[in-house]
């Protein structure tokens, strides 16, 4: 989002400037120029692999130049598009519907973003789409080409004649004409950074607090772009009253749907679904305040159009760089989601004072927006969760950090009626990567996913009664329970890429300390590409891959060339065991494609929830050509039954014909849950 907000912002800046050159021929060659080299350079739009990130740091400043190196200057010419066409669009016969342009724009950009996980990438693989993409570039430099020699133009100061039954300019918003100072200007900016910024921290608030579904960019995203198109198409489409109320009412509900209920002496339990929509219902009211607004504070005047859309790029810029470069950096959690949730409340009361007539009226909007504000502080007070007491126990939040891979958090859990039961639970966002008693009995036992009954304690067991040494490698760090597993000859390899993940392990957990391996390391940085720079000699008995239980899995990590790069490194007789525990995703089917295009044989354990061991349900898949450790430790499913008890089906299931996932094709859609 940095990246293409930012190219956004510099191309409106350049359409602006090219706005305001004098002579029109000068504008069609600058501009038919920059569209040449961008078409030369448009089959460029996949990176090599030669740009892929090497470092272990967060790799922001990486990204930022592959997608430069790629995209960057035909996104440029295509961001420029909007505002320029629309500049040239005023000199013809049909201005005064000018805005319904940038509606239709954002038309075309929720087509493309609908098309592509569920047309495009089910299908094709990335060198088919790139291609596709060339091309498609290629006819819009052709379709621009008369645009930009000014076809259908006619000379400046002609009238300015609308299609029968499309308003024109002066009717299809009150009429109200404001001078361009400097407050509007802060107005044109301010008012697409509040959504832009409510859009991210609603993405990240919902992936963080709610459910982190695989698709939800597609949803927020598209909600976003809906605001725009509604607003800009015609003045009918947004109400000021009724979505300033309704944006109150939602955040009302969002912010207290834990606490209201309580309060009125009612019992009530929002499901996820029903938490998820209220988000999504908030996020559209907000778009549409901010957006409607800003439509109704547009100019008048065509030469200010440009200007008008720059103040617009840059709003939306400043909303994405705020969480990239300030909360992602100084936020210990996601706080911008209630600064949001604030501007929000006052935004809607401002347009609720400002279309009030009487004096009564307005005061009774400024004292509701004091009162808003204080609420709202009560129900989402940063800190207040941060240790919670009740007559059963305490959770106390130890530790929480953010940085560019998400959050990360340690809780400690005292029981009071037992004791023995006290625990520290690691977090990754609102997923549990790793659980540790505190009793001395019960410190080093695993838990969570990784019992000694589990499918990666079954297959590290059996490895170790068979070698006297053993060399484990672990995708995926956590709280290192893991560790518990090492014996004094065997030799334990962490592969992990939050640098945060590691000092909260080292920090608050023990294991990685009690380790008893002669032999431990700590590989930081994207596992695939650190287990790739091994020497070809480095070969382990145990591979571990544990890093898909959320919503959003590293997919790099489950392609054939990954697999390859773990069996290159896999002695004979290894195993590659996969934690494929995940509430949004099937992973049993691709998984399964993987070991069959490696030619090993494979195994499935479910495991069910035991909450006096602190089990969480879990599945692991596990590869080898051992047939010895294939018949003593069979398949276990996970028998489903309907409310009478009846067996419905078991799983995992599988999906016949799915493609073989590779770095070229690795399509979500058909693993969906």
């Amino acid at each position: 989002m940095l990246f293409f907000q930012t190219l956004l912002c510099l191309g409106y800046l350049y359409a602006h400037a090219l706005a305001r050159l004098p002579s029109r021929q000068m504008q069609a060659r600058i501009h038919l120029a920059l569209l040449l080299i961008a078409a030369l350079l448009a089959d460029r739009v996949l990176p090599g692999i030669d740009f892929r990130p090497q470092s272990a740091e967060a790799p922001v400043a990486q990204v930022l130049l592959i997608l430069g190196a790629s995209v960057g200057l035909p996104y440029f010419c295509l961001a420029t598009t909007g505002p320029l066409v629309q500049h040239w669009f005023t000199r013809t016969s049909h201005s005064g519907s000018v805005f319904r342009l940038y509606a239709l724009s954002n038309v075309g950009s929720f087509l493309a973003l609908l098309s592509f996980p569920y047309l495009l990438e089910p299908w094709l693989e990335q060198q088919e789409m790139g291609r596709l993409w060339t091309i498609g570039f290629w006819v819009f430099a052709l379709m621009c080409l008369p645009l930009a020699w000014g076809a259908w133009q006619q000379p400046v100061g002609s009238p300015p004649v609308s299609p029968p039954g499309v308003p024109t300019q002066a009717q299809s918003s009150p009429p109200r004409i404001l001078p361009v100072g400097w407050r509007l200007r802060l107005v044109w900016i301010a008012l697409p950074a509040l959504a832009s910024l409510v859009f991210i921290a609603a993405t990240d608030q919902i992936s963080h607090d709610v459910a982190p579904e695989p698709r939800l960019w597609i949803t927020t995203l598209g909600l976003y772009l809906v605001t725009f198109i509604l607003t800009f198409d015609h003045p009918r489409w947004y109400r000021p009253g009724l979505f300033a109320g309704l944006t109150l009412v939602l955040i009302l509900v969002v912010a207290g749907m834990s606490d209201i209920p309580g309060w009125v002496g009612l019992e009530w339990d929002y499901g996820v679904n029903e938490v998820r929509w209220l988000h999504f219902g908030l996020l559209f009211a907000v778009c549409m305040l901010c957006h409607g607004e800003l439509y109704r504070r547009r100019p008048a005047a065509p030469e200010r159009l440009t200007e008008f859309y720059l103040c617009m790029s840059l709003g939306g810029a400043f909303g994405g760089l705020f969480v990239t470069l300030v909360a992602t950096h100084w936020f210990d959690d996601y706080h911008e989601w209630l600064m949001a949730l604030l501007l929000a409340a006052i935004l809607a009361f401002a347009v609720l004072w400002q279309a009030a007539r009487s004096r009564w009226a307005r005061g009774a909007s400024a004292a509701g927006a004091a009162v808003m504000v204080a609420l709202l502080w009560v129900l989402q007070n940063p800190w207040s969760w941060r240790e919670v007491r009740t007559q059963e126990g305490s959770e106390i939040l130890l530790d929480q950090a953010r940085n560019f891979y998400g959050t990360v958090s340690v809780k400690e859990r005292r029981h009071v009626r037992e004791p023995e039961r006290d625990d520290r639970v690691f977090y990754s966002g609102s997923v549990t990567h790793g659980q540790q008693f505190l009793s001395a009995s019960l410190k080093h036992v695993p838990t969570t996913y990784y019992a000694r009954d589990s499918g990666i304690g079954e297959t590290l067991q059996w490895a170790m009664q068979r070698q006297p040494a053993l060399s484990v490698a672990l995708i995926g760090l956590g709280a290192g329970t893991l560790a518990n597993y090492a014996r004094a000859d065997d030799a334990y390899d962490f592969y992990e890429i939050n640098p945060e993940a590691v000092r909260i392990a080292q920090q608050w957990f023990d294991n990685l300390a009690s380790c008893k391996a002669k032999e431990q390391k700590i590989f930081l940085g994207d596992a695939r590409l650190r287990m790739e720079q091994l020497p070809a000699d480095k070969q382990y008995d145990v591979i571990v891959l544990d890093a898909f239980t959320g919503g959003s899995v590293p997919i790099h990590l489950l392609t054939r060339e990954a697999f390859q790069i773990y069996r290159q490194h896999l002695k004979p007789d290894g195993f590659i065991a996969i934690n494929i525990t995940n509430a949004y995703l099937n992973l049993y089917p691709v998984v399964r494609a993987q070991a069959q295009a490696l030619g090993m044989s494979y195994r499935h354990k479910y495991q069910a929830y035991d909450e006096a061991r602190n089990i969480r349900r879990n599945l692991h898949f596990v590869m080898t050509l051992d047939p010895h450790y294939l018949q003593a430790y069979p398949s276990v499913d996970r028998p489903r039954q309907d409310e009478q008890g009846r067996s419905l089906r078991a799983e995992p299931q599988d999906i016949p014909g799915l493609r073989l996932w590779t770095d070229q094709f690795s399509s979500i859609a058909p693993i969906v849950r």
